[in-house]
C-alpha cells in the first residue's frame, strides 16, 4: 500500500495541504515503511493562479478548478490515502472522488503519524 503525506521538508506534515511543496510517498509493507520517495507537487504555486478562488464557489461554477485539482492529485494517483494537517472541503471531495482518502491530523513528524496510521490509531478528523 502507498500513502502520501503533504510536506515541505520531507520530515514533517505541512501545516497546509494546498501550499505544501512536496508529497512524501511511502510504501507500506508488513506494518513497516518499505520505501520512501519525495515527489514535487505540480504545478508549483497552483493555488496562486488566477481563478483558483472560483473553486470555492458553487459546485460546477468553475470547470477549470477540476483541472487544477487533477494536477494537484496527479503525483499521488498511485496512493490510497494522503495525510494532511489542513484541507479545504472541495479539495477533500475531489481526492475522495478519485479514491484517495484524506486523513486530517495535526502537523508533526511524518514517521510518528505513519506509525499511528499503521497501528490504527490515526483515523483523521
Amino acid at each position: 500500500m502507498k500513502i502520501a503525506v503533504a510536506t515541505d521538508d520531507g520530515c514533517n506534515i505541512a501545516a497546509d495541504f494546498e501550499r505544501a511543496a512536496y508529497y512524501a510517498v511511502l510504501t507500506l509493507e508488513e506494518g513497516m515503511i518499505a520505501e520512501r520517495e519525495l515527489r514535487q507537487k505540480e504545478p508549483a504555486g497552483w493555488y496562486r493562479v488566477a481563478g483558483h478562488v472560483e473553486h470555492h464557489g458553487p459546485r460546477g461554477a468553475a470547470p477549470e478548478a477540476v483541472h487544477r485539482h487533477d494536477m494537484l492529485a496527479d503525483p499521488i494517483r498511485d496512493c490510497e490515502a494522503v495525510i494532511v494537517a489542513n484541507i479545504d472541503p472541495q479539495t477533500r471531495a475531489h481526492l475522495e472522488s478519485i479514491d484517495i482518502w484524506p486523513i486530517v491530523t495535526d502537523p508533526g513528524p511524518i514517521d510518528a503519524a505513519v506509525q499511528a496510521f499503521l497501528a490504527g490509531t490515526l483515523v483523521g478528523r
